[in-house]
This record gives structure tokens, sequence and C-alpha cells, in this order.
């Protein structure tokens, strides 16, 4: 009878024991039972195997973890936010909790056999890996951590490459910063009386007798440090207003990229690396970036990836010769349609409206946050967005003729870095009296970060006088933070004086969504008042409400 069985009936009965043998196992070790275990709110854990699984919430690409036993007690170590969190096994495996989070086994699942490590390697002990990756991990070693699949690792690699390639003296400050910093320690020498015998630029100069005073004035070498200290934060802040973009990677760099991106697989990284390949225009390695992006779950990168899919030869940028016309439309993304009209203006939804330009083979268009929506022209004529609000999207010309005049020239000035010392006490002022706007403009920002906005636009508008794009952008922000302001006023008299309507103030008055910003004063101008009446109910006198 036994050897007429059929052999699928044979099979499960095999599947059936083995998988209640793996149950028992881990009821026996404390491990959490296999298969997938969701919370209340729909948020899973896909036990894989005793040792490892994957995280899945709604809307975001699966999250890869090990489960690892740390200082005696069973814990979950993410390995895409290189964290571990708790991990309490409850009704014999069936039951999972992590933090506040309690997961329910919903679907059982036979378990992996557990992964067997290297002795060194990342994953034989994955938090001792995660925690000393800044201090000891050499590049080899990261790159190696990585391939293990540790997407946290990873996301470190292209800043690491980045350190590694620098060329030497490449770290030295700018000039902009050695400025401040020569600025903020002769300020602070003046005004702690450093002696003479200590100056190197001082005829009375006397090493022996610097080192004398020294040691009898113990509070002057405190006050050096601090002034060391305070000009090295003020050059840092030099970098924080005017970051310098980070170099490029090379060819090698981006294909190492590349193949852990394929190998690792986790959306993440994968979306990290189709962004570098984007930049440095590998159009093509971008797109199977974001595809293995997509294979990880995230559901973007499928949207993005799915667009760019029918595209093969004409996945080729094209420099641009002229602004668009016509009507343009992407799949989602934050600006899914884009409609170019006369001058160059072009219409982004929402009520607002940008202008086009062409510049260095791109078309570019400035935005209200003071940077440019960049696209690429293809050879098909389609439109790829390459800045952080467009990367990844496809424009497509829709159906419809149209014809667009010339787009509109205005008459701007560059924004010269002419006051170097601005962050020092006193030099912003010298400076701005002295005709040199970056002086001008770091005195608008003092006093708006004080919430003196009328002030503010004052000095903003001397910038914008001089023909400084930023400077009447700035001004016209004045009105996202002050309810009291009215800035179109001063921005139309500027406008007006100029004979050919070319002064770049007409450009940014004919650009911001001047609607939404009223409106957004109304509703400013509603809460303060809703306050101010709060204010006085509470302190008007109360008559006490009782019969005598």
């Amino acid at each position: 009878m036994s050897d007429s069985a059929p052999r699928p009936l044979r099979a499960r009965c095999f599947a059936l024991l083995f998988l209640l043998l793996c149950a028992q196992q881990a009821a026996a070790s404390g491990l959490p039972r296999c298969g997938v275990f969701e919370a209340e709110g729909g948020d899973q854990l896909r036990v894989d195997g005793p040792d490892r699984g994957v995280s899945k919430h709604t809307h975001i690409s699966d999250r890869p973890f090990v489960v690892q036993e740390i200082e005696g007690e069973l814990s979950l170590v993410n390995l895409t936010f290189g964290v571990a969190s708790g991990l309490n096994v409850q009704r014999g495996g069936r039951v999972l909790q992590q933090g506040n989070t309690r997961y329910r086994l919903i679907q059982p699942a036979a378990c992996l056999p557990p992964v067997e490590h290297a002795p060194g390697s990342c994953l034989a002990d994955a938090q001792h890996c995660l925690d000393r990756h800044y201090r000891e991990l050499s590049l080899p070693a990261l790159e190696s951590a990585c391939s293990e699949g540790v997407p946290f690792l990873c996301q470190r690699l292209p800043e690491r490459y980045r350190e590694a390639d620098q060329a030497p003296g490449s770290d030295t400050p700018t000039e902009a910063q050695i400025a401040v910093i020569q600025a903020t320690m002769e300020k602070a020498m003046a005004e702690m009386d450093f002696p003479h015998q200590c100056r190197d630029d001082d005829p009375a100069a006397d090493a022996e007798a610097c080192m004398a005073i020294l040691e009898e004035r113990p509070e002057l070498v405190e006050a050096v440090a601090t002034a060391i200290r305070t000009a090295s934060m003020a050059a840092s802040m030099v970098e924080v207003f005017s970051p310098a973009a980070s170099p490029t990677l090379s060819d090698a760099r981006l294909q190492r990229l590349q193949e852990l991106c394929t190998q690792v697989g986790e959306s993440g990284f994968c979306q990290d690396v189709a962004k570098l390949q984007w930049t440095a225009g590998s159009l093509q390695d971008g797109r199977a970036a974001l595809q293995v992006a997509c294979d990880g779950g995230d559901e973007t990168s499928c949207r993005q990836a799915a667009a760019l899919l029918p595209l093969d030869g004409e996945l080729v940028p094209q420099a641009a010769s002229a602004v668009p016309c016509g009507h343009y439309a992407a799949s989602g993304g934050l600006l899914d349609e884009l409609t170019f009209g006369d001058g160059g203006m072009v219409e982004v939804g929402y009520g607002s409206r940008v202008r086009a330009r062409v510049q260095d083979g791109q078309i570019r268009m400035r935005h209200e946050l003071g940077g440019d929506y960049v696209l690429q022209p293809l050879a098909n004529g389609d439109l790829l967005g390459l800045d952080d609000s467009t990367r990844f999207e496809r424009f497509q010309r829709q159906p419809g003729d149209a014809r667009c005049s010339a787009p509109l020239v205005f008459d701007e000035i560059p924004f010269s870095q002419d006051c170097p010392r601005a962050l020092i006490d006193g030099e912003a002022e010298a400076c701005c009296t002295a005709g040199r706007m970056q002086g001008c403009n770091v005195l608008g920002s003092r006093a708006g970060m004080r919430g003196q906005w009328i002030e503010a636009s004052q000095h903003y508008l001397k910038v914008c006088q001089a023909g400084i794009r930023e400077g009447c952008e700035n001004l016209a922000s004045v009105m996202e933070n002050s309810s009291r302001v009215d800035v179109r006023p001063m921005l139309q008299s500027l406008c007006d004086a100029d004979a050919g309507g070319r002064h770049v103030a007409c450009d940014v008055l004919a650009t911001r969504n001047w609607g939404l910003l009223e409106l957004g004063q109304a509703l400013d101008r509603a809460v303060q008042e809703q306050a101010a009446g709060d204010e006085r109910t509470r302190a008007a006198p109360h008559t006490p409400n009782h019969k005598q």
C-alpha cells in the first residue's frame, strides 16, 4: 500500500512534518517561528529563518534585518537604519513584541537554515560591525560589509570614496573661510588686549617674553582657545551658507556601486546609486539601478522605471538649443505637468509660474526656493528631469498646436561675495554702507532672524535695486514670514523705473504666486487677531455669577 501511495501526498506529509519540527525547535529555543507576522496597523515582519528576515511597511520598501543576541537578550538589528531593538518572543514564537508594536503570526512558513558567516565578517556580529563603521572600518572592509547585504554601510560608500579620492590639499579652507578666521581672531585679540610680544606681525614680538607672560596670565591662554573655537565655528558657517558641490565620483567608483546595488538589491541604496548615475549623465545605468530599487519594493521607483522602460536608444541626452513650447506631462511626481508659453513662461500647477531659459545645454527654470528645475532634452523630443524635484521623471509632449514668443531675458547682476567678513560684528554694516551688497543681504537675514521683517525688507530692497536676483527673491519671501509687509509696491516701483521692463524685479513680480502669499498673510492675521482676543478675554475682570 505504501509503495503505491501518490507521491504528492507523501511530499505533503514530509513538508508538514518539517514545518512541525521547525516550529517545535523555534519554540524550544525561544526564537520566533518563521512566516509573516502582522501588527494591528498592517506593518509586517517576514521571518525567513531563525537569524534573519524583512520588515514590510505600507508604501515603504522592504528593510532587511538579522536576529542577534546582544548582552543576553534577543534583538532585531535593522540593516537599513543600523539600529537594534529588543525582540520579545511570546506564545511559543507565534507573537513578537518589538518596542510598543506587537506582531502576530498570520502565515506560517518553513524556516530557511541559518546562514553561517565567516569569522570576522560584518554579519558574524552585525551590531558590533555597525557600531564601529565610522571609527574603524577601512574602505575595503566597508565594501565587504556592503556586499554581505548591509544597506546602512552601503550608503556610506559614496562619501568614503570621495574622501579616498580627495586630492592632497583639497581640504584646506577656502578664501572666504580664511578671511572669516582672520577677522574673528583679530577682533578677539583686540578685545583681550593680546600682548604685543605674542604677535608675529608686531616689531615687539619676542617668543620667550610671550611664554613668560602667558605663564603668568593663564586666562589669556583660555581666551585664545575660545577665540580659535569661535573662528572655527564661523568658518564652518561659511560652508553652511555657501556649500560646495560634492565632487563627482569616477567611472570606476560608479561602476562598483552599480555592481553592489545589483548584488544587495536594497531600494534605498539603489536609489542613491541611481541618483549618482543620473547626475553623472549615465542614464542607462541610472535606469537599471532604479529598476533594482523597484524590485526591492519601492513604489515610486517602479512608476519612474516603468515610464523610462520604453526608452532605449533614445535615452541619450541632447543639448538644448531652445526653450520648448506647448504642454508636457509626466506619469507623476511633484511636478507632473508643464505648460511652456510666451516669453519663456511655464505654468507648473497650483497657480505657480516659472521662467524657462537655456543654459549649458539644459532647460532651466528658476523656482521660489532659489534653485532651478532642470530638464534635459532627449532625441525623441521628451524632457528628462535632472534636479531634486523632477529627477527620473519623463515629460512627454502632449497633442495640440502651440506657438510661443521668444523667452524674455532680464538684466541681472551676479551676486558677488564681496564681504567675506560679513559674519563678524560691524563688518556687514560697513560693507553695506560702502555699497557691497553681500553686507546688505546679511543685514536683511539678521533682521529676519530677529523677526524684524520691515527692517529686513529695507535691506533686501537695496540688494534688489542693484539688480541682484537673490535680493529681489529675498524681498518677496518677506511676505511668507510677515503679514504686515507688502513688498509688491517696492518691486513694482523698481520695475516701472526701468524703461525696458527688463529689471530683474519685473521677472520676480511675474513669477511669484502672489495670491497664495496673500492668503497666507490673511490666515496669519486671523490667527493673531484670535490670539489677541483670547488674551483680552483672559485679562478682563470676572464678575461672580451667584445669587445673594
